[in-house]
């Protein structure tokens, strides 16, 4: 319900209640890290946190996951962690996915073996 809650209702995520805009950020991020390519990395442990940055300049590089933003747009970044006592990684954590505030797509998702990749749609737009 939240997924179609976002295109109809708000313009951003930061528009959305925090609890919302939080469950919904979860929800995105869950879906894109257990996406067949990356289902093999997937751990959970623990709680997701959640983040956000504002960027610093306009996004010019079509190679980056910023590509075509603007000074200050927000992105929301999950973390997923994993048992430090059981394995460990090159990062704190077993994924991080970073999330547009302005219409909620994915774009970049980061695992915990220092490996990241940019999030591309059929069309090969950034963002899914």
């Amino acid at each position: 319900m939240l997924c179609m809650y976002l295109p109809n209702h708000a313009q951003k995520l930061s528009d959305l209640p925090q609890k919302e805009r939080e469950a919904y950020l979860i929800k995105k991020a869950k879906e894109i890290y257990k996406e067949k390519e990356w289902k093999e990395f997937y751990r959970e442990f623990g709680k997701p946190e959640i983040d956000s940055l504002r960027t610093i300049k306009d996004g010019v590089d079509p190679k980056s996951p910023y590509f075509q933003c603007k000074k200050g747009d927000i992105y929301y970044r999950v973390f997923f962690y994993y048992d430090e006592e059981k394995e460990e990684m090159e990062t704190e954590f077993a994924a991080r996915v970073t999330i547009r505030d302005k219409d909620g797509k994915a774009v970049l998702i980061y695992l915990g073996s220092n490996i990241g990749v940019i999030l591309t749609d059929k069309n090969g737009e950034v963002g899914r």
